[in-house]
């Protein structure tokens, strides 16, 4: 029996969209391998050619304690089209610049908001690679080459911060992560670089000096809740927690690179971490807690991030200063007085995106 020839282009076009979907899929997972990015900047400073659930976002944060002044920006994109806080943002194929899912805001003695739901994001190439994200006459770029980077950031064509951000002396100055063939899907997985450095420069006139945080992530994974926090403090050292929660409340899923004490440069494991809150007088204390750990955070200032496709799905990113600390290593005791003050930031991270 002859297939009529309505049929045979039917059973041709689903041919050809199977044969390209499962095409994209098996380049992207190409990428997650270590070999396709010889050098941490070509994590970085990429444009992805994302499949189907396929994400990738930047984080840039920093902070110098014992102020409370801090910069953030949350930039992210993926195939399928979102509203970030009621704004529609496009998908597009990968070109030199593309409209993402952008929040970035600083606090210098009160809350300043650059953009807080979409920008145009490019990728620079040459000597020199960049990382751009423009809003109207707002903007934030970060350029150079490891292991040196210059960031400035444009708010209503006033430039509000500058900074020079290099390896610390002490610690690891980055790490790349590869999450790879999940239990629950094969193709499913992830790749992230963390700089972790320290920064010098100028926010709104002040100058300033501390902790810069930057990060890539790519993704083929659902965006479901989290808990991250990252402190720091006037001696230098850092606190850093991760829980997902993927399956609810009662599950948690942690990350080789999360959950320690960096103490001098050193690296101390904090098992069993759990991260609480509540309202004291409309602020919001945070609480984390674990064997040997006890650190209590006050929120002073926070941004609210809300992503929709069919589903909600709703990021929230709060200053805090820490207000107490105790630590047992050994023998040895820590308080808060050994650390000196500290800030940080707290996200909290709820629903489902697709």
């Amino acid at each position: 029996m002859k297939m009529p020839s309505f049929a045979k282009q039917l059973d041709a076009k689903w041919r050809e969209k199977t044969s390209k979907m499962n095409q994209r899929l098996d380049e992207f997972y190409r990428i997650f391998k270590r070999n396709q990015y010889p050098t941490a900047d070509h994590l970085f400073f990429a444009l992805e050619d994302l499949p189907s659930m396929g994400k990738e976002y930047w984080f840039l944060y920093f902070c110098a304690p014992p102020n409370e002044e801090q910069v953030v920006l949350t930039l992210g994109r993926s195939v399928e089209p979102v509203k970030v806080n009621r704004t529609r943002v496009r998908s597009e194929e990968e070109t030199e610049s593309v409209p993402c899912a952008a929040v970035c805001w600083f606090y210098s003695g009160k809350k300043h908001v650059v953009f807080d739901s979409i920008a145009n994001v490019s990728i620079g190439k040459g000597k020199e690679q960049s990382l751009s994200a423009r809003n109207g006459n707002s903007s934030i770029t970060t350029s150079g080459k490891y292991p040196s980077y210059s960031i400035e950031l444009v708010s209503g064509g006033k430039k509000v911060f500058e900074a020079k951000a290099f390896p610390p002396k002490k610690g690891m100055p980055f790490e790349m992560v590869h999450l790879l063939k999940t239990p629950v899907v094969p193709r499913f997985g992830a790749a992230m670089i963390n700089y972790y450095f320290d920064f010098k420069g100028k926010l709104d006139g002040k100058k300033l000096s501390g902790k810069a945080y930057l990060q890539k992530v790519v993704a083929v994974l659902p965006l479901a809740p989290w808990n991250w926090v990252r402190l720091h403090f006037s001696n230098g050292d850092i606190v850093d927690f991760f829980t997902a929660k993927p399956l609810g409340s009662k599950s948690d899923m942690r990350f080789a690179c999360n959950d320690y004490i960096e103490l001098n440069g050193k690296r101390i494991m904090l098992p069993g971490l759990q991260l609480t809150s509540y309202l004291s007088q409309e602020k919001r204390i945070w609480a984390l807690s674990g064997k040997n750990f006890y650190c209590a955070m006050e929120t002073y200032s926070v941004q609210p991030f809300i992503m929709e496709q069919k589903t909600t799905f709703r990021y929230d990113e709060y200053l805090v200063k820490v207000r107490a600390l105790a630590f047992k290593e050994g023998k040895k005791e820590y308080s808060l007085s050994d650390f000196g003050e500290g800030v940080g930031l707290v996200e909290d991270a709820s629903g489902y995106l697709l």
